[in-house]
């Protein structure tokens, strides 16, 4: 099967993904479901060009299209760092409301978008690559500002995921999360990192759900750690 097929299916998951979130926002109207949406969709775009690519074919068309899929890792991923420090909160990790967290917190997500922007958008070069049928842009040369993006985004996610396992015993996030971190650091063929974050994505998405219900903590003080 060529990869691009697999590419489709990946795509339809993310949009399976994008489409809770937003019927989950339409019955509770719960804006921590907006970040998880917007990553996802953002997936799915990312999905779709690789999926797409050997019939578009190398050329400006598919490098241009390609470029937003940078943009997109950059800049929308690291979204996720204040979300999972807001979603701690509001599952009752207290220590993550200090001021002093959220402004280390802030300062890494902004950070790491303005390393991604000025130390890999604003140079960066592309080149047509072949993989099992499926054709795509691939950068030149591996940037440390684009490996850092990820990285810092996905340690972040998982103190704040470990935090919650700790404090309400929800275990999900933080599975996928190290799942996603494992498959990572194993630096395995494209296809297979973006089936870790189609897991990953399940596991923000189905947290976000679960805070919108649930999981949710109204009186701070009753999930306070000590």
């Amino acid at each position: 099967m060529p990869a691009s097929i697999l590419f489709a299916v990946l795509a339809a998951g993310q949009s399976a993904l994008v489409c809770w979130c937003i019927l989950r926002y339409r019955r509770t109207g719960d804006r921590m479901l907006i970040v998880p949406a917007v990553v996802c969709a953002a997936l799915v775009y990312d999905n779709a060009i690789l999926a797409a690519g050997r019939w578009i074919g190398a050329g400006d068309a598919l490098e241009t299209l390609s470029v937003l899929r940078f943009v997109a890792h950059l800049v929308l991923t690291p979204l996720l760092m204040p979300w999972a420090r807001a979603a701690a909160g509001l599952a009752g990790v207290a220590w993550v409301r200090q001021a002093w967290v959220r402004a280390v917190v802030c300062a890494a997500t902004l950070g790491v978008i303005l390393l991604g922007v000025f130390g890999e958008l604003t140079r960066l070069t592309l080149r047509p690559a072949e993989w099992a049928g499926a054709v795509r842009y691939t950068t030149e040369h591996a940037s440390p500002a684009g490996v850092l993006s990820p990285v810092v985004t996905v340690v972040v996610v998982l103190v704040a995921a470990a935090a919650v396992w700790r404090v309400r015993g929800y275990r999900l996030w933080t599975v996928t999360t190290v799942t996603m971190t494992a498959v990572s650091a194993a630096m395995p063929p494209m296809l297979l990192t973006n089936c870790a974050e189609l897991v990953f994505a399940w596991g923000v998405v189905a947290t976000a759900v679960w805070l919108s219900g649930a999981g949710r903590v109204t009186a701070p003080a009753v999930m306070s750690e000590s």
